[in-house]
């Protein structure tokens, strides 16, 4: 029975109960929660949270944090905008640049952490810095307007992507759920998923068993700060403009979200689907208490002890394992 318990698939349907019974009681008890237009401004919510939540879930599993993240979203939109108003590169072009700016950065983070041998949260933590500088740098301080750049088509394309719908449905919404497929195949059913499950669980068992640990927590920061700057693009895409302070925190929110889902910090442990049922709470909860008029600060200790909670019960389900 205890094996059962402890299963991934038996953890992971436990936060989907949770998910369900949040949702149920804040249907009950939320005027206009369970509204159509409400359940799909949710999900536009949830859709920048759970992209960068897919991406830290990555660095999580291997055993790493990435502080950087935020800083990340921002400078990847500031790079998309810049090139769609002083270049008038297609849009296309521009989100394939803003994504080679992330795979920039992780693997920057990479090296720091495997070759330099400085440990994730400062590493993370010192690039966080410098990439949140280079991103007020280029944009000047300034948010960087694409709406009104040598090519028109360009916001009208990118609004699409960030606040559009398809038969009512959002198509962010589309988006990181088609993601969330694709990464969890790629988490359970790849080489590289079970290399870094692998090297997550026991660096040195990993590296005995011919897996390249370097290489490996290499790829997962570039998976997680490819996955950021994607956000970053979203974000541009639904404000049509590149903001320098865009991301500010949001290494932090995706970090809870994929922890309030079952990814451990220890590392090893977690997954796609939980990190995306985080972000579902996350995003749940903050709507429900804006809904009852609760305000931001409240929000935020709510949030500090749901996150807690998620963490101490780990750390409770890992110590009755291990008696």
């Amino acid at each position: 029975m205890n094996k059962i318990k402890n299963s991934p698939f038996f953890k992971l349907l436990s936060r989907l109960s949770v998910l369900i019974i949040l949702f149920v009681v804040l249907a009950l008890t939320t005027h206009n929660f369970i509204k159509l237009s409400n359940l799909t401004t949710i999900l536009l919510q949830v859709a920048i949270y759970a992209v960068i939540a897919y991406g830290v879930t990555f660095v999580l599993i291997v055993g790493a944090t990435d502080l950087s993240a935020g800083s990340v979203v921002g400078l990847a939109g500031i790079v998309s905008a810049l090139l769609l108003r002083d270049y008038a590169v297609s849009p296309v072009m521009a989100i394939i640049a803003g994504l080679i700016t992330g795979a920039v950065c992780g693997f920057l983070n990479g090296v720091c952490i495997t070759y330099l041998k400085i440990i994730p949260f400062v590493a993370t933590l010192g690039t966080s810095w410098i990439f949140r500088g280079v991103c007020q740098l280029i944009g000047d301080g300034q948010p960087v307007t694409i709406r009104s750049s040598e090519n028109p088509t360009a916001a009208e394309f990118l609004k699409v992507l960030g606040s559009g719908r398809i038969g009512g449905f959002p198509v962010a919404a589309i988006v990181f759920i088609i993601l969330g497929l694709a990464l969890s195949v790629i988490l359970s059913k790849t080489v590289l998923g079970r290399n870094i499950y692998a090297t997550g669980s026991n660096q040195e068992s990993a590296r005995l068993s011919g897996i390249n640990v370097r290489r490996t927590t290499i790829y997962a920061f570039i998976v997680c700060d490819v996955l950021a700057a994607l956000g970053g693009v979203l974000i541009t895409a639904r404000l049509s403009s590149g903001q320098v302070s865009a991301g500010t925190g949001y290494e932090l929110e995706g970090i809870a979200a994929a922890v309030i889902g079952g990814v451990s910090l220890m590392g090893g442990e977690g997954s796609i689907a939980g990190a995306l049922i985080g972000a579902l709470i996350m995003g749940m909860l903050r709507n429900g208490l804006n809904l009852n008029g609760i305000n931001s600060y409240w929000q935020q200790i709510v949030i500090g002890a749901v996150l807690i909670f998620a963490v101490a019960f780990d750390l409770f389900q890992r110590r009755k394992v291990g008696t």
